[in-house]
């Protein structure tokens, strides 16, 4: 199993050793302009463009992954800081955690397959969802089942398990089993300079005139955000919900 890490502004990123302990081989996904910065990082790919953005590189890895013929792949953002399980209290792992979440998925027809939040973990009454909750940060692929692509200017993760559900058997989420990590937009590098320009609010509007009636604006402190009935709309798209 591999591990495809997209990274910009963050040279000094770790994640990737948490995967190799593990025993995962893992890929950095770079643009031309930050390769001699990242030359301390393993097994680096570059994406051939500066700062096309998120959209461009996600999009990028799928197109990487299918030209090597990989069926499964661990999309993971580069400021993941560590995994593990809840069990009635939050206990830290290693990445082997993960290999269980994969040998079940792969026993299973959904394309994209989540994680919780470390700080939601202890509040989930069931162990897994299906298509009733978004799988971010660190996700498992099925790459080769996947044609459909990630959208220019939206909520791209989410845009994307939108898609995921209309046009695939959608997503499954392990809610006992976490990833840790820091805010959304809180640290530099990333999507850092994206978020303090407020392109989030844009790309909110555009969430909601996409998917409209299922998504739905809401302001969240200083933030327009969006509010996803995606229980409905997986059951409007007549897939599985549990």
């Amino acid at each position: 199993m591999i591990v495809c890490i997209p990274s910009k502004g963050r040279p000094e990123t770790d994640t990737y050793k948490i995967f190799e302990k593990a025993g995962y081989e893992v890929y950095h996904f770079i643009e031309p302009q930050e390769i001699d910065a990242y030359k301390k990082v393993p097994n680096l790919i570059n994406i051939g463009a500066n700062d096309k953005g998120v959209t461009y590189v996600r999009n990028f890895m799928l197109d990487w992954c299918k030209e090597k013929k990989i069926d499964w792949a661990w999309f993971c953002d580069d400021d993941v800081i560590g995994f593990g399980i809840y069990n009635g209290k939050t206990v830290r792992k290693g990445a082997e955690v993960l290999q269980k979440v994969e040998k079940k998925a792969m026993q299973l027809p959904f394309e994209v397959v989540g994680l919780s939040y470390v700080q939601y973990a202890w509040t989930e009454k069931k162990s897994y969802n299906i298509n009733s909750k978004f799988a971010e940060v660190c996700a498992l692929m099925h790459v080769s089942a996947i044609d459909w692509r990630y959208n220019e200017d939206t909520k791209e993760d989410r845009d994307f398990a939108m898609q995921t559900i209309q046009n695939g058997h959608g997503i499954l989420r392990f809610n006992h089993v976490w990833f840790s990590c820091p805010n959304v937009g809180s640290n530099e590098g990333g999507l850092h300079d994206w978020y303090a320009s407020n392109k989030d609010h844009d790309a909110a509007k555009k969430m909601a005139i996409s998917w409209s009636p299922w998504v739905t604006l809401k302001q969240k402190g200083d933030r327009l955000d969006i509010k996803t009935d995606i229980k409905g709309f997986a059951k409007h798209c007549m897939r599985k919900v549990v």
